[in-house]
């Protein structure tokens, strides 16, 4: 059998063994989206044009707005497989005294998906994105 990847080869060898170790080839969305500088680059573009949609600024009319990019950053890093650890509160209980929308929720989708694009992050890789953060939704979202 030809291997034409050394990392397939690797794979092969590894489940070959008793134990079968599983190898991701693939790295972390994190990195593939420019790791640290890229994704901090991206939120604070996103306050910056999330603060000028008049859909959704006055949300964030009281909110600390560097401890807001920090919590975000770190939030997103970590659900890209990044190597941060997100230490804020759950979705639920840090927008329970929001009066958030589906349309407030979208808004921002749209908002992150602008920043990122101003950033230079691919729209293949912010779908990826918002398809880790589309989950949340049910716990920030009035019903």
């Amino acid at each position: 059998m030809k291997l034409r990847k050394p990392l397939a080869a690797c794979a092969l060898l590894l489940c070959m063994s008793a134990h079968c170790i599983p190898v991701h080839a693939e790295e972390p969305l994190f990195f593939r989206m420019g790791g640290e500088a890229k994704l901090k680059a991206a939120v604070d573009e996103l306050v910056v044009v999330m603060l000028a949609d008049e859909r959704i600024n006055f949300v964030f009319a009281n909110t600390e707005l560097t401890k807001f990019k920090h919590l975000l950053y770190t939030q997103l890093c970590e659900l890209a497989g990044g190597p941060c650890i997100y230490d804020g509160r759950d979705m639920r209980s840090a927008h329970a005294k929001l009066p958030i929308s589906n349309a407030h929720f979208n808004a921002l989708t749209e908002d992150l998906y602008l920043a990122f694009d101003r950033v230079g992050v691919s729209y293949s890789l912010q779908n990826q994105m918002i398809a880790l953060l589309a989950p949340m939704q049910r716990d920030i979202v009035k019903r």
